[in-house]
Formats: structure tokens, C-alpha cells, sequence
């Protein structure tokens, strides 16, 4: 069932227990933050509140017990794309309590996956996009097969995954480079 951007938003405020995501691209095309990417491109200090609501429904979420959690696919070089991914999102939403992780491309297992969200182990959401990272549809898929797929991607994802903070730790010991942006 293709879900509009509303439909797909209520799925984030009434899990009950987690919602964990799958994440396969270098780069995403979001008409939605193209500003805050351009805005993160000129060098100038990034905004105190940024991402503040989302931020605060993390924290609402975690606080009531429940789990949110990413793991992100990326190469020894991050694009531009994902070091203000990092430094926008993932610094704010992983103060807040989601649980960020990072696989580098040649530990994803040999399983079937896409970008995806899982929400209570129960429902999976498959996001479809283009090779240049532009959404072209949100789906819940409620085939019992495809659920048995998504959460086998999903722990098999987080179990060869690091998080954040380690990330943060190779980006500062000049392990992964980082291309200037």
C-alpha cells in the first residue's frame, strides 16, 4: 500500500515498541532539506535548534521505552551529503537517544534488503529511490515474506554495525576521508 507523507508520519508517533531503519545510499535528494544542505555547504554555523521537532519526539519516544534506531551503509569516503547528515541529523537525533550505527559496504551481509523502516518488528515500510537518491515512493509492504526479510536485515545489520560515536572516532583519527564540500 503506498503511503502519503501523513500516513507514512503517524507510523513515527504510534509504534509501540520500535521503529529501526535501514539506510542503502551515499546521498538523498530531499526536496525538504535541499536549504539546510545549502546552508551547511557555505561553512556558516549550523543552527542551534536544528531538527529540534524531530529531536523532541526522539526524546518523547525513548522516554516512554520505546527504541529508535538507524544503520546507514557508507564507504571509507563520505559524500558531502552524509558529513552534514551527520553533523545536522545524526549529532542532534543521537543526543536525543536514537541509536545511530554505520556498516561500511563490504560487511552488508548477503541477504535481501532495502532502505526501510520496521516499526514494532510488525510493519515495514520500503522506500524506493533513484539511483540519485530522489524518493519516488513510500510503501508498506504487508507481505508476510517481505516481514521475515526486513527483520532479518535488520539484525543482521545491527549486529555487524558500530555506532556513531565510533564513527566520530575514525572521522577524527583521519581514518574515512572527507572530501571537502
Amino acid at each position: 500500500m503506498i503511503l502519503n507523507k501523513d500516513q507514512f508520519g503517524t507510523l513515527f508517533v504510534e509504534f509501540r515498541k520500535s521503529a529501526t531503519r535501514i539506510e542503502t545510499l551515499p546521498v538523498y535528494s530531499v526536496e525538504e532539506e535541499r536549504e539546510q544542505f545549502e546552508h551547511y555547504l557555505s561553512g556558516e554555523p549550523l543552527p542551534a535548534d536544528r531538527n529540534g521537532a524531530w529531536a523532541d519526539n526522539i526524546r518523547a519516544c525513548v522516554a516512554d521505552g520505546r527504541y529508535m534506531g538507524r544503520v546507514h551503509i557508507i564507504d571509507h569516503v563520505l559524500t558531502p551529503y552524509l558529513q552534514f547528515e551527520i553533523d545536522w541529523y545524526y549529532a542532534i537525533n543521537g543526543a536525543a537517544g536514537e541509536d545511530i550505527r554505520f556498516i561500511y559496504r563490504e560487511d552488508v551481509p548477503d541477504l535481501t534488503f532495502t532502505d526501510t523502516w520496521l516499526f514494532d518488528d510488525a510493519v515495514v515500510v520500503d522506500l524506493g529511490y533513484t539511483a540519485e537518491g530522489e524518493l519516488l515512493y513510500i510503501n508498506q509492504n504487508d507481505d508476510p515474506g517481505r516481514l521475515v526479510q526486513a527483520r532479518a536485515a535488520w539484525q543482521e545489520f545491527h549486529s555487524r554495525s558500530f555506532p556513531l560515536s565510533c564513527l566520530l572516532a575514525r572521522i577524527r583519527s583521519n581514518e574515512l576521508a572527507l572530501p571537502h564540500c
